[in-house]
């Protein structure tokens, strides 16, 4: 699969002009909303003053265009923002295709003024919230920041989808994923890549929702909501029919029939504030709630229309209850809401609360919602932040020159899984236009990589990390083929030190080492990375050090990678060891300084640049 950055450029295109006929309109509908209102009240003001009625006509005319157009103006307001928007996802995806994080970064804080906003923003493109210390692989494999997977990958506007993807990306290598489910996630994320008009209304509307916090007012009433109690239902009921004493007066006390309407209000204001008991815990969840479930149902309507053949985004789409699906419960529960929208101004809510009881339907409405539905909110939510997670999983295949969908061993034998073979591999975190690629196979062995510093080692060794947790998230991989195990992954690459834990470099590096050799003990598939092995310590020590590690390392359902400078470790394991394979890279030196190929070949490299490196910056 192929980016297309001219399908988005031409993309952007209709949006610019779009954006640029919407504004005109805009423009031209305030000037007449403007000289509508001005209208009206010079009408009224002029009807005042000569006591002429058909002034009183005129103005009340102007003052019905106003508040129609108003209405379109609204409209108008709402169609400029999520064009806005969608022209922020939209030169999104192309700066993912360029490879251009600093553009990204641009766009996600366009047009924000406040510092907070701004650092809010770049918090949810980094993903720094999901950074787990002391993780198998995540600060290794540059997972979140800056210039991460998250930050290149990320579609998800809403915070459950965010954490979604986050946790996918963390967890799902070891989560006992089979390989039926894999294929799968495969062959949805495939679907997903097929419809990016999708991706892209989808992504924009969310931006409009401002869907960037959890719904916890929903979720909360979701879970314990109850039906509203019977003397409440008794009372909003009188209310209603206290008005049918007003034709009975008329007709039976026509002496009485002045002073029934007045009755009537009083009546239905004792009910109301007599309902505050009953009704309160309905009308408060209904502040926190209308925008987030508006915008949760129209994605919904987004994936519905979108008319998806994938079995898996079907289902997820409409839930296990064929009978009703996600999309008709909230229509059901966004009704409630916009009813209860009318009581949103405080003394429109009395006016109306007077005439009827509109509080008690508002909770009525809200409570027969939550018994019903409430309990299948949790699940609407889960199948939205599953897909979006896909939705993150297919932007391989949307940004990158070439990508392909990994192929799984087909055995669930642990040893069969400690497989990783893939041709012109890629790392994606690297300039999309002069990124090398490389072909490497590890299988039930270890892979040793020798060469000089800045040659390419640990980005290779990041490589195969990388892709092999983006094919476990069910989506493509930067390279033309890949076949692989489903193995957990575990790195010893950034080590540092801690003054707050007394913790030195070397013994910080021990213990992400013992992690790995205790993991190879149970007997699961593995896949371990270690960049430069005990580097913090004297070369004898360093050298016995690693020989016990790969020996403990040394089972047939584990493979690895291991860079290294250490040739006397080397010399030692081309006769004590048989599953040892040896890998390099090399570089030419000219008059105007080092050259390298960045590319990986078999066998052992012994070349050293580190004495031309000193002299180049003026040392030595």
């Amino acid at each position: 699969m192929k980016a297309d950055l001219k399908f988005y450029e031409d993309k952007q295109k209709v949006i610019n002009a779009d954006l640029a006929r919407y504004g005109r309109q805009s423009g031209f509908l305030s000037f007449l909303r403007l000289i509508s209102f001005l209208g009206a009240a010079s009408m009224i003001v002029w009807g005042i003053v000569s006591q002429v009625p058909v002034l009183f006509f005129a103005g009340a005319l102007f003052l019905a265009l106003f508040v129609v157009l108003c209405f379109i103006h609204s409209g108008i307001t709402e169609k400029v923002e999520y064009l806005t928007e969608l022209s922020k996802v939209n030169l999104s995806y192309i700066a993912r295709i360029n490879g251009d994080f600093n553009e990204l970064r641009n766009i996600a804080v366009k047009g924000l003024k406040r510092a907070e906003d701004i650092g809010s923003a770049k918090s949810r493109l980094y993903g720094k919230d999901f950074d787990v210390p002391d993780h198998d692989y995540c600060a290794d494999l540059d997972l979140f920041g800056k210039k991460s997977l998250f930050s290149l990958l990320n579609v998800s506007e809403t915070s459950f989808g965010r954490r979604r993807f986050a946790d996918t990306l963390l967890y799902e290598h070891e989560s006992g994923i089979t390989r039926d489910e894999l294929k799968a996630r495969q062959a949805a994320v495939s679907e997903l890549c097929s419809k990016p008009e999708i991706l892209l209304e989808y992504q924009a509307t969310a931006r409009c929702g401002k869907m960037t916090k959890d719904p916890k007012v929903l979720m909360d009433f979701a879970g314990t909501g109850t039906k509203t109690k019977t003397a409440a239902n008794v009372l909003g009921i009188f209310g209603c029919v206290v008005w049918l004493f007003v034709p009975a007066a008329y007709i039976l006390f026509p002496e009485y029939a002045a002073s029934s309407i007045p009755a009537c209000f009083i009546i239905n204001l004792i009910i109301w504030v007599a309902g505050h008991r009953f009704n309160d815990t309905y009308i408060k969840a209904c502040e926190g709630m209308p925008t987030q479930v508006r915008t949760i149902l129209k994605l919904y309507s987004i994936l519905e229309r979108a008319g998806f053949d994938n079995a898996l985004i079907k289902s997820l789409i409409k839930g296990d209850d064929k009978s009703e699906s996600a999309f008709d419960s909230l229509k059901e529960l966004d009704r409630a809401l916009r009813v209860a929208g009318l009581r949103s101004q405080p003394l429109f809510a009395l006016i109306l609360n007077l005439i009827a009881p509109l509080d008690y339907l508002i909770a009525y409405l809200l409570g027969n919602w939550a018994v019903k539905h409430g309990k299948s909110l949790p699940a609407y939510i889960d199948s939205l932040s599953e897909l979006e997670a896909m939705m993150c999983a297919a932007q391989t295949g949307l940004v990158f020159k070439e990508s392909a969908f990994p192929e799984f061993v087909e055995s669930d034998e642990a040893s069969a899984n400690a497989y990783f073979e893939g041709e012109n591999l890629t790392h994606p975190l690297l300039a999309h236009d002069t990124a090398v690629s490389n072909s490497v196979t590890v299988k039930n062995d270890i892979a040793i990589i020798t060469g000089s510093n800045m040659s390419g080692k640990t980005t290779m060794i990041r490589t195969v990390g990388v892709c092999t947790i983006l094919a476990m998230t069910g989506g493509l991989v930067p390279a033309s083929r890949l076949t692989l195990g489903r193995m957990r992954v575990m790195s010893s690459m950034r080590i540092v030190d801690s003054l707050e834990e007394n913790m030195s470099t070397f013994k910080a590096e021990l213990i992400r080492i013992s992690g790995i050799v205790k993991a190879a003990g149970e007997e699961k598939a593995l896949l371990f990375l270690i960049d430069e092995i005990f580097r913090g310590t004297n070369s004898d020590d360093r050298t016995e050090g690693a020989l016990t590690v790969l020996k403990k390392l040394s089972k047939p359902y584990i493979c690895g990678m291991m860079t290294t400078h250490d040739y006397a470790m080397i010399d030692k394991t081309t006769e004590g060891f048989d599953n040892i394979r040896y890998y390099h890279f090399s570089e030419n030196y000219t008059d105007t300084g080092i050259t390298f190929d960045y590319k990986l070949t078999s066998g052992i490299s012994r070349q050293s640049n580190a004495k031309y490196l000193m002299k180049l910056v003026g040392i030595g």
